[in-house]
């Protein structure tokens, strides 16, 4: 398949991902999020050597997701998948990550992310201009968007993305809480 091809299948794809997720608040700014308009802003790291005149971005983002027991079984998002889209100035990534079924027992309402649910580690590594940068976090299942400008100095760089949960009023819980969904995110530059 040609580049070209692989480009229009790729958001075909993205935005069907998009439609299916049921956004409601964001659909069309996560829409416009995971459609690539560039694709020469940055590429993907094979290694950690740093490469003179660029900035080597290690990209993390752990955030947990509610999990439903049906029939003996702790049942993971399938449709749609849990996946991050990352819009660096209109070049789009995204990232998926198999999640791993985690138990912070006991309920405790001062730990966002106590009780059994789905643990997911994103992380990618790129390679860019250093300078300043428009970024565009979007999770499509929480319909979350997030924009921010960021400035990457030469050498590396780490961007960690932290969950803001929403807040929970049931019992057990009466503060943030990962079961609630995530409301935003909090992005540093180190």
């Amino acid at each position: 398949m040609t580049m070209k091809m692989n480009v229009c299948m790729t958001v075909a794809a993205l935005i069907f991902c998009v439609v299916a997720s049921g956004c409601a608040n964001n659909r069309d700014l996560i829409a416009k999020t995971s459609i690539a308009t560039r694709s020469d802003v940055f590429t993907e790291a094979v290694n950690s050597g740093v490469q003179t005149g660029k900035a080597i971005v290690d990209f993390s983002f752990v955030v947990k997701s509610n999990s439903y027991y049906l029939m003996g079984t702790y049942v993971k998002h399938t449709a749609p998948p849990y996946r991050v889209y990352l819009n660096i100035d209109g070049q789009t990534v995204v990232l998926e990550a198999e999640p791993v079924l985690e138990d912070k027992s006991p309920i405790d309402s001062s730990i966002p992310e106590s009780g059994i649910g789905w643990k997911y580690d994103f992380s990618r590594r790129i390679t860019l201009a250093p300078g300043k940068h428009k970024m565009t976090i979007a999770l499509p299942v929480n319909d979350v968007i997030v924009e921010q400008e960021i400035v990457l100095r030469e050498g590396k760089n780490t961007i960690v993305l932290k969950p803001v949960y929403k807040k929970k009023a049931l019992r057990p819980y009466n503060g943030e809480n990962f079961v609630a969904g995530v409301k935003t995110l909090e992005i540093s530059v180190q």
